[in-house]
């Protein structure tokens, strides 16, 4: 799953850096694990920890 690009309910588009299983932490301090990964956002999904990069939307205008 590394590499992929997923996306939340609201529509907002990550890119995973790392997965890491809950367990493998005690009490991790995300401040430092998201400098570790160089990643902005920190995702918990069914005992697992992704470790992202947010993908910022635009609002474009299509010119013809």
């Amino acid at each position: 799953m590394f590499g992929k690009i997923i996306y939340t309910k609201e529509n907002e588009a990550y890119f995973i850096k790392r997965i890491i299983p809950e367990n493998q932490f005690d009490k991790p301090d995300m401040k430092v694990l998201k400098k570790l990964f160089h990643c902005d956002t920190v995702l918990r999904n069914q005992g697992q920890y992704y470790f992202c990069q947010h993908i910022k939307s635009i609002e474009f205008e299509e010119i013809e």
